[in-house]
């Protein structure tokens, strides 16, 4: 029930944090969260491409580490939205570290599916699909 809970509080949070109302320039901040939320789904569901696009994949991730590092542990997506909205909204509704640490292991499974092709989630999910 406690997960749940998370779930949908986190859910409520992450959206009204992308699609603000009390905001400057709405239409161009919205079209820079949709982004962002392309570049989350990237980061969740590109850890299942085929082992030869993974290397695009672990690059994406530590450039974006390297981003965290730049900007001071914080997203350069939200600092851009921020900046043009004019206003301060945080999206994530866990810390920085845990999201870190979720991303460190992404990174992990990424390099490891690349330079171990049959250890690949792509491969592994295609290979046992038959009892899926």
């Amino acid at each position: 029930m406690k997960l749940l809970n998370f779930a949908k509080n986190c859910g409520a949070h992450t959206f009204n944090s992308l699609f603000p109302t009390d905001i400057e320039n709405k239409s161009l901040v919205y079209f820079i969260n949709i982004l962002h939320i392309i570049g989350v789904a990237f980061i969740q569901f590109g850890i299942l491409l085929p082992p030869k696009y993974l290397g695009i994949y672990v690059i994406f991730v530590i450039l974006l580490f390297i981003s965290y590092y730049i900007f001071n542990n914080q997203c350069f997506m939200t600092i851009i939205s921020n900046k043009v909205g004019k206003r301060e909204y945080n999206s994530l509704c866990i810390s920085m570290a845990e999201a870190k640490i979720i991303l460190f292991l992404y990174l992990l499974v990424g390099i490891l599916g690349y330079f171990k092709p049959s250890y690949s989630l792509y491969m592994v999910i295609y290979k046992y699909k038959k009892y899926l």
